[in-house]
């Protein structure tokens, strides 16, 4: 495939586009959903016993953004069986995003709550925490979409790309938005939104960007069945 043409660019585009629309519509929903059990559940309830009951429900919302992602990034591309990709962006982006959220959960209560981490200003704290979790919902994304359109070699090709482009992105941006005012944990910053500010705007960036490398490796890929995939074509 020319990766040159006028129609490959605008599928990259195209790809680039749905990634952040559908997984970070998904987080959102799953975030609100969420959100509201457990804002709802009984005051005497430990913490982690509400996380626990409400995690189904914002699961819910991601497994169903990332179900939408793969079924367009399959469409788009012409890579995979949509179904099979269907499937692959529900668990590969659902899983992933849970438990890099439940890890980031875990580490803010220790670093930040019980104060046991390094004594750092918290926005570098944020910045170490949600750059690598930038690469890792990347990573697990893209190498589920790649392993269910050809196998482990794409897999682990689209993975790596996406992840790394994700989380040099999320930095570029944090730094950015650093120098421009919006630092997490300054003065008036809580007034600002500055942490779900910042965090929005680089993972948007982040997904944006993952998706069109992503797809700049998926498009190339040859249409190559495997036994599973041919059941699925005859289905």
């Amino acid at each position: 495939m020319n990766m040159n043409s006028s129609t490959t660019r605008r599928r990259v585009l195209l790809c680039a586009l749905v990634t952040p629309l559908c997984l970070l519509g998904g987080a959102l929903v799953g975030g609100i959903l969420g959100g509201i059990v457990h804002g709802g559940l009984p005051g005497h309830l430990q913490e982690w016993t509400k996380i626990a009951i409400a995690v189904p429900f914002a699961l819910a919302g991601a497994l169903a953004g990332g179900a939408l992602w793969g079924h367009l990034i399959a469409r788009i591309t012409e890579v995979g069986e949509p179904r099979r990709m269907m499937l692959a962006g529900a668990l590969g982006y659902g899983l992933t995003a849970l438990a890099v959220v439940l890890g980031l959960t875990l580490l803010e209560q220790i670093i930040v709550e019980q104060g046991r981490g390094p004594n750092l200003p918290l926005h570098n704290i944020f910045t170490l925490l949600f750059m690598p979790a930038a690469f890792l919902i990347a990573f697990g994304g893209a190498f589920a979409l790649g392993f269910a359109a050809q196998g482990f070699a794409l897999a682990q090709r689209a993975g790596l790309a996406s992840g790394l482009a994700a989380g040099a992105t999320f930095l570029a941006v944090n730094l950015t938005m650093q120098a421009l005012g919006w630092v997490i944990g300054a003065p008036g910053a809580a007034e600002r939104a500055t942490m779900l500010t910042v965090m929005f705007t680089g993972n948007f960036a982040a997904a944006l960007v993952a998706g069109g490398v992503m797809s700049m490796i998926l498009l190339p890929a040859p249409r190559q069945l495997s036994q599973p995939q041919r059941y699925f074509e005859r289905g």
